[in-house]
């Protein structure tokens, strides 16, 4: 029985000391690593909730907004998101009138999965980062945009695709890890170019969820866009959110 006791102990403390949250580049932030949680990422996965959004009509990034709110409300996790900006090509799960895709993502024994719970007939667990660009874009030559590179970054305020061919190199996609607050291709673009799309001078930081923008968000994720105009996912998102 004790060597059984000191087997389970050992394991434990093995799977513990693995886990580590993963700081992202630019910013001061880090995804929480869910082993220290006691959670792993498929079952995470698993209680992402599918029913109070509507995958095939809602946003992405109004998807993702709910889900990591979801995560820290109910199991004290802070994810971040992965925004993937498109040049053209798609893969199996994309479109070709998407510019940009965004999921959340989170750590588990230091290693970054993403959560895209969003199609459920093709995607039912966790991806890592390299896999996700694939099945979206049909290539993993894929460029990270840097804080320092701006004029990337304006780019997120056009709404359109990104060139394959700039000054950095030949590239099939680009993307952004952030921290989970920020919602929008645009709020990514104010924190760090400090402008807004008009190019006016703006302060903007997330550096927890934003509520309002949450129950924004919802009313669309509940309803689709036209839903939303019409104002039907109002009370389903005041029950959601407890106001």
């Amino acid at each position: 029985m004790k060597k059984l006791l000191v087997l389970v102990t050992a394991t434990f403390l093995s799977s513990w000391s693995q886990a580590q949250s993963v700081a992202l580049p630019d910013y001061n932030w880090s995804s929480d690593d869910i082993a220290t949680k006691g959670m792993t990422k498929e079952k995470l996965f698993s209680t992402m909730d599918r029913d109070l959004v509507k995958l095939g009509d809602s946003i992405c990034s109004n998807r993702a907004l709910l889900w990591l709110y979801d995560f820290k409300r109910n199991y004290d996790i802070d994810g971040s998101k992965i925004f993937l900006f498109y040049t053209g090509k798609t893969g199996e799960a994309g479109a070709k009138t998407w510019w940009y895709h965004v999921s959340p993502i989170i750590a588990e024994h230091g290693v970054e999965w993403v959560m895209d719970a969003g199609f459920s007939r093709s995607i039912n667990s966790p991806l890592s980062i390299k896999d996700w660009l694939k099945r979206f874009t049909g290539s993993t030559n894929c460029k990270e945009i840097n804080a320092n590179e701006s004029d990337l970054i304006e780019r997120m305020f056009q709404g359109h695709v990104f060139p394959e061919n700039t000054k950095y190199g030949s590239y099939d996609c680009y993307y952004k890890k952030v921290p989970a607050g920020y919602w929008t291709p645009s709020s990514v673009a104010m924190n760090l170019l400090g402008v807004t799309a008009s190019g006016n001078p703006t302060t903007f930081e997330r550096p927890e969820i934003n509520k309002n923008e949450v129950y924004a968000a919802c009313k669309e994720a509940v309803t689709g866009p036209l839903g939303y105009v019409l104002g039907n996912g109002t009370k389903k998102c005041k029950k959601y959110l407890g106001m």
